[in-house]
Parts: structure tokens; sequence; C-alpha cells
């Protein structure tokens, strides 16, 4: 088993089958996802489902459903402090408050209610962030539309593997006729919360209205729903650019007036961009949010 997990390096059609079991797993995270349920969506009988996910991501789909289940809780019980702990329990597919507390603190090695008081450190290795040390425009709210887009993901320490995904996507996107369509870079797990192997980052092309795939090509394709987004520019090197989401998250957020709202957060990157070549990036971070207390 490699340790990354590469959505193109599979025959086209399990991958758009297993990347829209696990899409529909993070959507649905308090509906029931036993494993023959979600063999049904894929097409697959729950043996070979059972089986094929295992081999391509390392951990069984039971697995990988808790482990969400209870990351999701614990980026809720940081960002929405309006939530109680039942309320995230339920949303996030506990039966009780009571199961929630125990498996919670199995994962995480403390209660909720300390996560949440914040007895527990985020990341405490990371360096903070100061923003005049960074490119960074002014935090702007925008309302923006829904896309669908066409994407590869892959999987593992952001800093290793994310930089090689876009040296092969974009050729890929090109040779599709896309070349000249605005790019979304999504970081899909937190990795204050996740550990670097399980991280999860798609590099995804807007694709324009109409467009149609062909019968044979079937990549993975998914739609990014529209919503109120903080966004703000960022222009530097490539490793700063976790620093800057680093910035919007942990202190320009708390400070706002809003919080972090479900869906997608990603990077917008013009037509041709992020370049494979040399160090440096120009993108717009885009956090999906709502109002404080809504």
């Amino acid at each position: 088993m490699t340790s990354t997990l590469d959505s193109h390096a599979l025959v086209g059609s399990h991958a758009r089958r297993l990347n829209r079991v696990i899409d529909h797993v993070e959507t649905h995270l308090a509906d029931d996802l036993r494993l023959d349920h979600l063999a049904r969506l894929a097409a697959f009988s729950p043996f070979h489902l059972h089986r094929v996910f295992r081999a391509w991501t390392g951990e069984t789909l039971r697995d990988f459903v808790r482990r969400r289940r209870l990351e999701t809780a614990g980026i809720r019980l940081r960002y929405d402090p309006a939530l109680t702990v039942r309320e995230v329990a339920q949303a996030c597919g506990f039966a009780s408050a009571e199961t929630f507390a125990r498996a919670f603190r199995q994962h995480f090695g403390v209660t909720p209610s300390a996560w949440r008081q914040g007895s527990l450190q985020h990341a405490p290795d990371a360096p903070s962030c100061d923003p005049g040390s960074l490119k960074l425009g002014k935090v702007a709210l925008q309302h923006l539309p829904a896309r669908e887009v066409l994407y590869w993901r892959v999987q593992g320490d952001y800093a290793k593997v994310v930089a090689p995904l876009w040296a092969r996507f974009q050729p890929w996107a090109h040779a599709l006729g896309l070349g000249d369509q605005p790019m979304l870079g999504m970081g899909l797990d937190d990795p204050a919360i996740a550990q670097p192997q399980h991280c999860r980052y798609d590099a995804c092309v807007v694709l324009p209205a109409g467009w149609q795939e062909s019968a044979q090509l079937r990549p993975s394709r998914k739609r990014v729903e529209s919503g109120w987004h903080a966004c703000v520019r960022f222009e530097g090197e490539r490793t700063d650019i976790g620093l800057a989401w680093s910035w919007l998250i942990d202190q320009w957020l708390p400070q706002s007036g809003f919080i972090a709202a479900s869906g997608p957060f990603f990077e917008a990157y013009a037509a041709g961009q992020p370049s494979a070549v040399g160090d440096e990036l120009v993108a717009e971070l885009c956090m999906p949010v709502l109002p404080l207390g809504r």
C-alpha cells in the first residue's frame, strides 16, 4: 500500500465511485453510513467496497466514518460556540452525548468540554503567524456562486503531496481544453486535528457552463455550493500558505463576528495557476462563514 491516496492512479470508474462514497460521508455524517448502504451508492458489493476502500485508503470504511465524525465534531466544538455538546454529537451521527463523549475522549485524549475550553492546545508546534510578515490583502465577505468542478485527490502531508499533484493535474486539465478555466485547491482536513497521513487535498478545475464529459473519460466530478465566504488575497511562497490559513482561521475568525460554516475551505487560482514551476503563489483563500449567533 502506498502512503499517498491518488484518485487518478485508479481505474477511472473506481476512483469516481470511491470519491462519491467519501464525499457522501462528508455531507451526511448524521445519516445511516453502514457498509451495505454505502456499497449501494458505489454500485459495489459490500465485500468489494470493503476490500477496495481499505486497499486505497489504508483504513476500513467503518474506521474512516468514525474518524471523520470525531474530527468534524472537534472542528465544530472549536469554531461554533453556540452549539451544545449534545447538538454536536447529534449532528455528527452519535446516538447520545454519552456515547460521543466516550468516543471523543478515546480518540483525542480529552473530553469534548475540555477540548472546547482550550485545555488541549491545537497544533502546539505550529509557529504563530504575524500577518505583517505575509502578503495578505484585506479580508472581504463575498457571496460566491455554485460551481461544477473536475478533481483529482491525494492524501498525505500537505507539504509533500500538494505541489506534485498540481504538476500532474495542470497538463491533464489542459488536455481536456480546460486550461483557461479557474482552478480551486481544497484542503479537506484540518492538519491541526487530523494526522498528516489522513489529510486530503483536491486539485479542481472549474467547468464552463454546459461542459459535457465523454463516456470514456468519466472523471471525478462534484458541485461546490454557493454561499458567503471570507476571502483574502495571498501572495507569497508555497510554504507560507499554511501560515496564511492559520492567521485567517485562528486570529481573524474569532474577532470577526462570524463562525466557520460547513463546506470546503479552498484556494482560488486564476487560469494557469498554481504554476508547477517556482515557489511563488497568488491565490484567494476562501472560508465559508455564517454570522455568529445566527
